[in-house]
């Protein structure tokens, strides 16, 4: 089999993730989508799952925390293996950890001794200081930075050019509008 990828959901952020599953050597991409207007796209959710034997793995690209994680759990559980795709121009610290199904877009920086937890997107441009926790399926948007030992709940929200002071806990489920200074734990 070749180096086969299903990509769920074809909006704007699936053309980014289109971009960097080719520049992580995806020589196939098929793209589904559960809206039928949809040009290039090869069917719904069903149809990816009934085709799941034919890829090496999946990615879901909706920015909407939790319709991605509803959808990333449910292809999960046919057994076909979610992938994380980084853009070659991230900048990776060698001890960060990152989980399946995560995206970590052009300019990305990530410091020592941080874990990346299942289905989060790190968008463009953002940078996460060492010691930091960043819970399953949340969103870091474009120009957010986050200082050191910053723990981040699951299905958080972090607006564009927003920035969060060291030490400090976002509870699950926050969401931070664009251009936030956060300077307690919320």
């Amino acid at each position: 089999m070749n180096n086969k990828l299903a990509i769920f959901g074809y909006g704007g952020h699936s053309r980014v993730i289109i971009d960097i599953a080719i520049k992580n050597n995806f020589n196939e991409i098929d793209i589904y989508d559960d809206n039928p207007k949809l040009k290039n796209v090869m069917g719904n959710l069903d149809d990816l799952i009934q085709s799941k034997d034919n890829y090496n793995g999946y990615f879901v690209a909706i920015g909407i925390n939790s319709i991605r994680m509803n959808i990333y759990n449910k292809i999960k559980k046919t057994g076909l293996k979610p992938v994380s795709l980084v853009h070659p121009s991230a900048n990776i610290s060698s001890n960060v950890v990152i989980a399946n199904g995560v995206c970590v877009m052009a300019g990305c920086s990530i410091n020592s001794n941080t874990n990346i937890h299942e289905g989060c997107i790190l968008n463009t441009n953002s940078s996460i200081d060492h010691d930091c926790n960043i819970g399953e399926f949340s969103h870091i948007c474009p120009g957010v930075n986050i200082a050191g030992s910053v723990n981040i709940g699951e299905l958080v929200f972090i607006g564009i050019g927003s920035n969060i002071v060291n030490n400090l806990k976002i509870s699950s489920e926050t969401r931070i509008k664009a251009g936030t200074t956060v300077i307690k734990s919320i």
